[in-house]
């Protein structure tokens, strides 16, 4: 009985919630599953996103600038047989990023400028926001060409992940060629008189290898007036010009005379220069000049007295010689009748 009673008992109790579910009491289930799905959906935002307290991580993929900044070449130009250095400076403008494995090379292209040694150099480590100086000899040949030269500067190298890069700049380099010239003729007579002119004939030779320009002769003479500068121009290399000028006696000076004549060019760049001739000479007085004019207005008064005294000598020595002739010559006809 016992047994039964306890059975009866068991199976109200299982048929309860049943009995619920039938009265329109509907169960809590999905709201639950709903739940679960948020609080799902907030995890993974939140192992998406980090927490305030951590920093995010991220790939720095930006491309290092390395640039040329400045340049400066030792005595502001170059000329064929005196080397130069040349100093490069190349700044590293990345905040984040070692430049490494770097090679330097640098390149005319028309082959007039040349390095004493290999045009190219390697540096195996530049830091972050760092700089490197590259110093190199530069050397023009003698037919460079004169003005400025446009030199190519390349740079190749790597980031700390091994990614390469590359880079390149221009340098300007002007040209000069030997500027030179000679001369003669820069010469005075040894004496000159008051009032005469002379003509002085300077010949220039340009034996330099660039074109000189405004070529000038400049005379400054003790008692002797040039009138001003003469100008000679343009003189191309392994070519000759003259410059002449007609320098007047002062008529008040007398007694020896120094000064000098003076030559002044200019090269490709507008730079001048000057070559000096020291020139002596002495002035004399117009005394002797006049005695020797008025001795030539003499003997234009009788250009032909020589003539007549020619003449006469000559009719005096025929006279002399026929006279005598002819007595000889009659008394020795009468000789020779007599003997007849």
């Amino acid at each position: 009985m016992k047994k039964i009673l306890s059975l009866l008992i068991m199976l109200v109790l299982s048929v309860t919630p049943f009995s619920a579910w039938a009265n329109d009491e509907e169960p809590d289930v999905p709201q639950q599953a709903a739940s679960v799905t948020e609080k799902a959906e907030e995890a993974e935002e939140n192992e998406a996103e980090p927490s305030a307290t951590e920093e995010p991580t991220t790939e720095d993929n930006s491309t290092p600038r390395f640039m040329v900044t400045s340049y400066e070449l030792s005595g502001k130009s170059l000329t064929p047989g005196k080397p130069a250095e040349l100093s490069i400076t190349f700044d590293n403008y990345s905040y984040t990023k070692s430049l490494h494995n770097m090679k330097f090379e640098i390149n005319d292209p028309s082959g007039d400028i040349l390095t004493t040694g290999m045009p190219t150099k390697y540096v195996s480590y530049v830091p972050a926001y760092g700089s490197y100086t590259w110093v190199i000899e530069l050397t023009a040949i003698n037919t460079a060409s004169i003005g400025q030269h446009d030199l190519q500067v390349s740079v190749e190298f790597e980031d700390e992940k091994f990614n390469s890069y590359s880079s390149g700049d221009t340098v300007r380099i002007d040209v000069k060629q030997s500027v030179d010239l000679s001369y003669s003729g820069a010469i005075l007579p040894k004496k000159v008189i008051q009032g005469d002119t002379h003509t002085v004939t300077v010949d220039l030779m340009n034996t330099g290898k660039s074109t000189l320009y405004n070529c000038t002769l400049d005379f400054n003479i003790e008692g002797m007036q040039s009138g001003g500068s003469v100008f000679v121009g343009n003189i191309e290399p392994a070519t000759n010009a003259q410059g002449s000028a007609n320098l007047r006696v002062d008529s008040d000076a007398l007694g020896e005379a120094t000064g000098k004549i003076t030559i002044t060019y200019e090269d490709d760049y507008g730079k001048k220069y000057k070559k000096t001739a020291e020139v002596s000479t002495v002035i004399e007085e117009k005394v002797e000049q006049v005695a020797t004019a008025t001795e030539e207005q003499e003997e234009k008064k009788n250009p032909l007295w020589w003539l007549f005294i020619l003449i006469g000598l000559a009719v005096g020595g025929a006279l002399g010689f026929g006279i005598p002739w002819l007595i000889n010559d009659k008394k020795q006809r009468k000789e020779d009748d007599l003997r007849l």
